[in-house]
């Protein structure tokens, strides 16, 4: 099973690391990406995440949730992450709520033994050609552990100015 499937289980934790980029990295081919189109529902911890083939094809949507871990609210690297599959008519029925939007190519590139989803910002246009990567892992220890690529110009988990809602308008 690959560790960054498309579709997951309902509620699960997540450990995850995030980096700027100066460049998508030579190795990763730019034509092999999906299109992740996120609304941020104002006035919640809700986002609605159409993903999409490169062809604008939908290849899955899905209402999600991240809240701080239960054991360790103050770890930024930890969240409980809540997903509801739904069909495009569900989604056409919330996606007029107001909220923050964006767009960006996501690939994969796997490295160390690590898959990396690198993201390249699409919109809003103040964001536009931001690269980002992020890791994932199964424990706290093999994140610490994950290797950083030469690519990576610097980590910013830490920094609140580069979460996913935060880069949306």
């Amino acid at each position: 099973m690959p560790d960054r499937p498309l579709q997951r289980d309902y509620a699960r934790d997540e450990l995850e690391r995030r980096f700027v980029l100066r460049a998508l990295p030579p190795a990763v081919e730019a034509s092999a990406f999906s299109r992740l189109r996120d609304l941020f529902v104002a006035g919640s911890q809700l986002r609605l995440r159409t993903v999409e083939a490169p062809d604008g094809s939908v290849l899955i949507v899905k209402l999600g949730q991240k809240r701080a871990a239960p054991d360790a609210p103050t770890d930024v690297r930890r969240r409980r992450l809540t997903t509801i599959y739904m069909t495009e008519g569900e989604a056409r029925v919330l996606s007029g709520l107001p909220g923050r939007r964006s767009c960006k190519r996501r690939y994969h590139h796997v490295e160390h033994g690590v898959t990396w989803a690198i993201d390249v910002w699409e919109a809003p246009a103040s964001r536009a050609g931001l690269v980002m990567a992020e890791v994932e892992c199964d424990s706290l220890q093999h994140l610490a552990a994950v290797p950083v690529p030469e690519w990576v110009e610097r980590e910013v988990t830490t920094d609140p100015a580069f979460s996913a809602f935060e880069l949306a308008e």
